[in-house]
């Protein structure tokens, strides 16, 4: 066991200095920083509601936000009439492909009946000739009414053209030369002034193209000749034979040729205005991302991100820059005095409740739980001769809690105990046990009252009652004089009980005491190092023999009036 003898103020001091590891150090006041919800709680709003002013004060934050408020400015075409244009364009190409498939299987059908082996060429093969011919004067035209870079790539993928290999390798040299002068001019993209390059780069595209266009009209007069050189449409058959004649599907041929680039039309101008719409929309992200730092959504997750971790770096760094205890190691290290006993509030247990006497127990009173039986056994292996413990603390709840139960366990012991209350101005002890309000303590040091007709009797258990002498309540501070009286008419009652345990406040034992004996209360993650360590200096100077610590964790115990509870206030 721990000297528990004086100590100087001096040799005190140089066991304070002596450090404690440092990563122990620094794990109890990261444990006291989290054990402090409400603190971390209230400096992270802090933190979040400033970092989202500063990114609204931000020149680029200012033009976010009032981009996100306003409504989009984006100019979009509606498509709805042409989307339903290429409905009906791709109506009428399934309708004309149906008639074109009946009149050729019609054509099929009567050239059955009759030779195919003599005769001119079929009508069948004169028709797809004419259509492939059709097709391509349709591509050529489109490509002089509009000499753009797609119109010649598209002629340029005419079969027409891909069926000779000498026009196909001629058109396809074109064309990746087309290409490759496209890309250069994509790359250097059209900006708010005319570019020489540009513009260069675009007339010899232009020129290929119309090359291609050459070569187109050369295969298309060609083909006309051929067809100038067929015979009419009639097929012979067999000497003896009637004559099949074929159907001419010229007409339905050209209403599907019709039908088709009204197809194509609609679904040309459908894509360009959802290119022009995507490229709007495009253009409006690349603004808003622009103008704004960051979308809503990551800001808000950066934001509480940085909330949180500022939020314990300001925890931590008040916790380094006034240090609170932060357990029983600490406390001991830092007082060099044994820790009596960790206290807390619990729920009482079931059994407890089973006889009358236990339910007539105050809810504040635990004398079963073992923190307090070890503080008693405790305190009671070298128990005072006068009998007198004085218990003291930063926190009056608190030390009237370990107090009371102290008292409690004592009496239970078959000791004659008393619990005497003499902090005047809060009457902690009242509080905690909801006594009712009588004189008490006040009344007996103005002698308008004696100790008998001042006590209070409250069951501690089975047959056990504790003597409390309540403080009465007083505004003004006792003097010097009423203190000397204080502690006369304190000892006086200590000669008539076994035991006496007095509540006093900090002030007022380092300096008038009944008895030597002293326990300090100090709660976890309130109490500060310093604190601490002062209280227990101070009271070893002025002779006091401080018996050990008792520290308090969880919840500060609440006063009870009645049916409702209010937390009272630390004074110290």
């Amino acid at each position: 066991m721990s000297n528990t003898g004086t100590y100087s103020r001096t040799a005190l001091a140089t066991r304070r200095l002596r450090t404690a590891p440092r990563a122990a150090w620094f794990g109890a006041r990261a444990r006291n920083a989290v054990k402090r919800p409400w603190r971390l709680i209230a400096a992270a709003i802090g933190v979040f509601v400033t970092v989202m002013l500063a990114y609204l004060f931000l020149p680029a934050g200012v033009r976010g936000a009032r981009n996100l408020l306003r409504n989009d400015q984006v100019e979009r075409r509606d498509t709805t009439l042409l989307a339903t244009r290429e409905r009906n364009a791709r109506r009428h190409l399934a309708s004309a492909d149906s008639a074109l498939a009946q009149t050729r299987l019609a054509s099929a059908a009567l050239l059955a009946l009759s030779n195919p082996q003599f005769g001119q060429p079929m009508p069948e093969q004169r028709d797809s000739s004419r259509v492939a011919s059709q097709a391509l004067r349709v591509l050529i035209e489109r490509a002089d009414n509009a000499p753009l870079l797609a119109s010649y790539r598209a002629l340029a993928q005419s079969p027409l053209l891909r069926d000779d290999r000498r026009v196909a390798a001629q058109v396809a040299a074109l064309v990746d030369s087309m290409t490759l002068i496209e890309r250069e001019r994509d790359e250097l993209g059209g900006g708010a002034t005319v570019d020489p390059v540009f513009v260069a780069l675009t007339t010899q595209a232009n020129e290929i193209g119309r090359q291609i266009s050459v070569i187109a009209k050369q295969r298309l007069a060609a083909l006309e000749r051929q067809h100038a050189a067929q015979a009419a449409p009639t097929v012979a058959s067999p000497e003896g034979s009637p004559v099949a004649i074929v159907p001419d599907s010229t007409a339905v041929v050209l209403a599907r040729q019709a039908a088709w680039i009204s197809y194509e039309s609609a679904r040309r101008s459908l894509e360009g205005v959802r290119a022009a719409n995507a490229y709007a929309d495009s253009a409006a992200a690349q603004e808003r991302a622009r103008v704004q730092l960051a979308p809503l959504a990551v800001l808000v997750g950066a934001a509480v991100i940085l909330a949180a971790v500022f939020a314990f770096v300001f925890s931590l760094l008040d916790e380094m820059r006034s240090p609170r205890v932060a357990d029983a190691a600490e406390a001991e290290r830092l007082t060099d005095l044994r820790v009596l006993g960790v206290a807390r509030l619990r729920t009482v247990p079931a059994e407890r409740n089973r006889r009358a006497s236990d339910r007539t127990i105050p809810p504040s009173l635990d004398p079963t739980f073992d923190a307090y039986r070890v503080l008693a056994w405790h305190l009671s292996s070298q128990w005072p001769k006068d009998g007198i413990v004085t218990v003291t603390g930063d926190d009056p709840m608190v030390a009237a809690t370990v107090a009371a139960n102290l008292a409690a366990v004592v009496a239970n012991d078959a000791r004659v105990t008393l619990l005497i209350d003499a902090d005047l101005a809060l009457e902690p002890v009242r509080a905690v046990l909801a006594l009712p309000r009588s004189p008490g303590l006040a009344a007996v040091l103005a002698n308008r009252r004696k100790w008998s007709e001042s006590l209070i009797g409250v069951p501690v258990g089975r047959g056990r009652a504790l003597d409390i002498l309540p403080a009465g309540g007083r505004p003004t501070p006792l003097g010097p004089a009423e203190s000397q009286a204080l502690i006369g008419e304190v000892q006086r009652a200590a000669r008539r009980h076994d035991a006496t345990i007095v509540v006093a406040p900090l002030a007022t034992v380092k300096k008038y005491r009944a008895g030597d004996d002293v326990v300090v209360c100090a709660t976890l993650t309130r109490t500060r190092l310093s604190t601490l360590a002062r209280t227990v200096a101070t009271l070893i100077d002025e002779g006091a023999r401080v018996r050990g610590v008792v520290l308090w964790e969880g919840e500060i115990p609440v006063a009870q009036h009645g049916d409702a509870a209010v937390v009272v206030s630390n004074a110290a």
